[in-house]
């Protein structure tokens, strides 16, 4: 039995050193996930060479056959960051989802470079269905730049999804948008970095604050925070606890480089518990 299944491509982060570390979505979600107890599968395409030797043997990976690894390059400065994608792997075919993953209670839809068909939430109708859709809004220009048209969201279905999760980021600060998206779908969430989230319920707002913490590497906060998210909901927490909850999980991630802070979830109720 998977408890929460997480599909989008792992990627190879290039450092400025010229290194690659893994990055995605869908391996710090799920990384998230298994650090905090759930059993944890993820749907990926990448080249048969790509290094998954730091995933733990506990989550169970499906790799989908590509020739090439999709490679991102982020560039931080003081007004956010830039980001290049240097190369793509396949888009994902979802006939390759084994038929074990299908009743997970959790499914995590985790696009970073439009590799997930939008219509892989009818996979799963018995499942809580979470997205983090900013790979559907990308576009990579011919200078290798990564931008984002956040008008895009108002055309995409999000049939059978309930919960969807951005940052203000992926939106470029467009509050209109966000709360136009907030009348479709029952929970949707726009983070907010190190001022926390506001959670809309129903199109209703709430903000939630962010733990305090000191940031070595931002990079996969957003995804640490859905992982947590729909994990809390699922177990049944209203969603602005959940959020909370969230954040204090997030908080752990950028504490260090990469996913070498990502949290248990004893450090999570711990924090959560000293506010």
């Amino acid at each position: 039995m998977i408890d929460y299944v997480v599909i989008g491509h792992i990627c190879a982060d290039l450092q400025p050193d010229g290194s690659t570390r893994l990055g995605g979505t869908a391996l710090f979600a799920a990384l998230t996930a298994h650090c905090l107890g759930l059993r944890t599968a993820i749907l990926t395409a990448c080249a048969p060479d790509f290094d998954l030797s730091a995933i733990p043997e506990g989550v169970q990976i499906f790799r989908q056959p590509s020739p090439e690894t999709t490679i991102f390059e982020n560039r931080y400065h003081a007004d956010g960051r830039t980001q290049l994608l240097h190369a793509r792997a396949e888009t994902i075919d979802l006939r390759y989802v084994p038929d074990a993953w299908l009743d997970a209670p959790i499914v995590h839809i985790a696009p970073i470079t439009q590799e997930v068909p939008d219509t892989v939430a009818a996979l799963f109708p018995q499942a809580q269905i979470g997205v983090t859709p900013q790979g559907w809004i990308r576009t990579v220009q011919p200078d290798k730049i990564v931008t984002t048209a956040p008008n895009d969201l108002l055309a995409l279905p999000f049939t059978g999804v309930r919960i969807v999760i951005l940052s203000e980021e992926d939106v470029q600060s467009d509050e209109p948008l966000v709360e136009q998206l907030a009348q479709r779908i029952p929970i949707l969430v726009l983070t907010r970095a190190e001022r926390g989230a506001t959670v809309f319920v129903s199109g209703v707002p709430t903000d939630v604050a962010a733990f305090p913490a000191k940031v070595v590497d931002p990079t996969g906060a957003g995804d640490v925070f859905a992982a947590a998210f729909f994990m809390a909901l699922q177990q049944g927490q209203l969603p602005v606890a959940a959020a909370r909850w969230a954040c204090a999980a997030a908080s752990y991630a950028i504490e260090g480089p990469g996913i070498s802070t990502l949290p248990t979830i004893r450090q999570v109720e711990e924090r959560f518990s000293r506010g």
